[in-house]
């Protein structure tokens, strides 16, 4: 460096910078000041902004069930698993969960404001709800696993929840000597229904959690023979498989798919003839004895699966309910009349259709249609009244409906009201002759309501109350017999399909069944 561009003391003393007073306070006074100052506005907007800008506290919960919905004055406010915020105060929370009695809880929340971003205010909610029974529980969740299954296949955006795994962990409450009973019945009528590998999922985990809890491993191999029998009891099992888990289906599964498919086209209904006639009202009841039915179903892909049902001793009414029959039911019940339609939508027993297309002021022998399964099954307790000691009136199994059917079955063309003699709408019922049996339109003219809830794979069964309580829960009814709107090549006995309970059409009526208390 030269000697001409050294920095002199000088040139230090030149550069220096002086604060100048500010209205006469000197700086030595006034720059602490302002630090004290920017200290103080930083302290304010990290330990006393926070708070008042956001004032209140976290309201965390612990207890059983340990996912239950909060309520404040009867408005949803969030659940016990995220918890929630309230401002500063005094509430009353409500907590509710499906199968448990709700319970209030006071809670005073506190107004403080300092250090509340460091250390945020928190307030812990003990809890524990009593279980109203384990059926409150385990039926509900299982009449919405069922829907999510038969809803359709999940996808990356569309995933189904986990209802019944929900479950079970609400159900480890209960006694073991309560739960583990319940196992292998929804095991089974969880198989029946399942249609996808997620409910699959969702069925295990609840099945092996109250048949086996506390993961005993005595518990899960005997509920693993329980899944192997269910499902290995016969060849039919591959027809459920194949479907439910079609990237899994390899040459072994399909050789035996395909043994199955040959058995099932050479299938012959067997035939049911009647023992009797019992007259209740206006309806002719054709009585057949108990016995058993050898049928053949359907799975949802078409694959025909034999099987083998116990049908008890009943009557089947020779037509379709007609809605000259049903205005007299009007007449004494009214609050079925579609005057009160809305209120039955309220209640979820019928849709926007129900009676829609029916003038119940001029009714005719045409079968009545636009009718829920709930309004079906209000017909026929109302013709319990008329019925003998000893016996009720009800909707019919499928398997009733099939034993009553085999002998129609044998002339579907002939004695069936479809498309090609109907182009808008039924006729009136046995326009068409009868079978030998003495039935009408058990083909063709409208689908007819049955009692059982729609399980794809019905022939999965377990002779247990509980898995009858279980199979019929669903909220998706079986329909029978094809309607007007069919070719008579679209419709054989094994045809069946679900219905949701509410649902109302003018493809669509019932007729009933007798059947010995």
């Amino acid at each position: 460096m030269k000697e001409s561009e050294k920095i002199t003391d000088q040139d230090i003393e030149k550069a220096k910078v002086t604060l100048k007073p500010i209205f006469g306070i000197r700086p030595r006074i006034y720059i602490p000041i302002l630090f004290a100052v920017l200290i103080f506005i930083i302290l304010f907007f990290l330990l006393v902004n926070p708070g008042l800008v956001n004032p209140g506290a976290k309201i965390s919960f612990k207890g059983n069930p340990d996912v239950a919905a909060l309520y404040a004055e009867n408005t949803y406010i969030g659940n016990t698993s995220d918890g929630i915020r309230l401002r500063p105060g005094s509430y009353q929370i409500e907590i509710r969960k499906r199968g448990f009695e709700p319970k209030t809880i006071a809670v005073k929340v506190p107004n403080r404001i300092f250090a509340t971003l460091i250390l945020p205010p928190r307030v812990t909610i003990q809890y524990e709800l009593k279980s109203e029974s384990l059926e409150s529980i385990l039926i509900p969740s299982f009449k919405e696993f069922a829907s999510w299954s038969l809803s359709g296949r999940p996808s990356a955006i569309y995933q189904l929840p986990m209802v019944l795994s929900e479950a079970s962990k609400d159900l480890a409450a209960f006694p073991v000597a309560d739960t583990v009973p319940i196992a292998e019945p929804l095991l089974a009528a969880g198989l029946s229904i399942a249609q996808n590998t997620s409910s699959i999922r969702d069925l295990i985990y609840a099945s092996f959690s109250l048949g086996a809890p506390g993961a005993s491993p005595l518990g899960f191999i005997s509920m693993a023979r329980s899944a192997i029998a269910l499902l290995a009891n016969s060849k039919s099992y591959v027809g459920a498989f194949s479907e439910i888990a079609p990237e899994r289906t390899d040459d072994a599964i399909r050789n035996a798919l395909s043994a199955l498919e040959k058995e099932t086209s050479l299938f012959e209904t067997s035939l049911y003839n009647p023992v009797g006639v019992q007259i209740i009202g206006s309806h002719s009841f054709i009585i057949f004895n108990e016995g058993y039915l050898k049928g053949l179903t359907s799975t949802p892909g078409g694959t025909g699966i034999p099987y083998i049902a116990l049908v008890p001793k009943f009557g089947l009414a020779s037509t379709e309910v007609t809605q000259r029959q049903y205005a007299r039911f009007l007449k004494e019940n009214p609050e079925w009349a579609p005057e009160n339609r809305a209120t039955l939508i309220e209640k979820g027993l019928v849709d926007n259709y129900y009676l829609a297309d029916i003038d119940i002021s001029s009714p005719s022998d045409k079968p009545i249609t636009g009718v829920s399964w709930y309004a079906a099954n209000a017909y026929c307790e109302w013709l319990c009244g008329y019925a003998p000691g000893g016996y009720e009136v009800r909707l019919p199994t499928e398997a009733m409906w099939e034993m009553a059917a085999s002998q129609a079955y044998r002339n579907i063309k002939n004695l069936g009201v479809f498309n090609n003699r109907s182009s808008n709408g039924p006729l009136s019922v046995a326009s068409y002759g009868r079978d030998a049996s003495g039935f009408s339109d058990l083909f063709g003219n409208v689908w007819e309501w049955t009692s059982d809830s729609f399980r794809p794979y019905v022939w999965i069964t377990e002779d247990s109350p509980a898995f009858k309580m279980l199979a019929n829960a669903g909220n998706s009814k079986t329909v029978k017999g094809g309607s007007w709107a069919n070719s008579a090549d679209q419709i054989s006995i094994e045809s069946r399909g679900p219905m949701p309970a509410d649902h109302s059409s003018e493809f669509l009526g019932f007729r009933p069944a007798l059947i010995r208390k």
